[in-house]
């Protein structure tokens, strides 16, 4: 074979081996949206993620496993199937409000977190809130929810349906108030 047939050969080897890692990765994400099914782009396990801003910390964020999707999927997203443990810093890096659910999903674009399932918030003034479903919505600075909530302070507990607070849970309202609640003397 003379060397201008060599040249053919090592190219035509070359634009074949091309094409058949082309066909790998269709088959690859093909996978990722077969029958309808999400497969994760990428998966953390025992993850401990640290926000800071101008070195000063915002929040962490512990999971036993979270799921990233990006791709067959309207907005890219995180999920939490095995629970999340978050903690919101103030100044001088001390926490002021921690929250903990069973489940969670967190939206990339829309920079929302919807919480579900045993979901607690505990403020630093030791006020705690219990419910099922609750949203946080990281641009607006709110943390709110439709379902029914109980909240525990130092002298009462207060119960309702629906609610809105801070995220660090500092000031919050509940909508649909029940429950038996102290009255002031005066």
């Amino acid at each position: 074979m003379n060397k201008s047939g060599k040249i053919t050969l090592v190219f035509l080897l070359g634009l074949a081996s091309f094409f058949i890692s082309c066909e790998n990765d269709l088959k690859e994400v093909a996978l990722l949206t077969q029958k309808g099914k999400l497969v994760p782009t990428e998966s953390s396990t025992q993850l401990n993620v640290l926000y800071t801003d101008s070195g000063a910390m915002q929040f962490r964020l512990k999971a036993p496993l979270m799921d990233h999707y990006l791709i067959g999927v309207k907005e890219t997203y995180s999920e939490f199937l095995k629970g999340v443990y978050i903690e919101h810093y103030g100044k001088e890096n001390t926490v002021k409000t921690t929250i903990k659910a069973d489940y969670a999903i967190r939206y990339d674009v829309s920079h929302k977190m919807e919480a579900r399932y045993k979901v607690e918030i505990v403020n630093e003034n030791g006020e705690k809130l219990k419910t099922e479903h609750v949203v946080w919505d990281e641009e607006k600075h709110k943390i709110y929810t439709d379902a029914y909530v109980e909240i525990t302070t130092k002298r009462e507990i207060i119960k309702g349906t629906g609610m809105e607070a801070n995220e660090d849970f500092s000031e919050w309202e509940i909508k649909n108030v029940s429950g038996t609640l102290p009255l002031d003397e005066k």
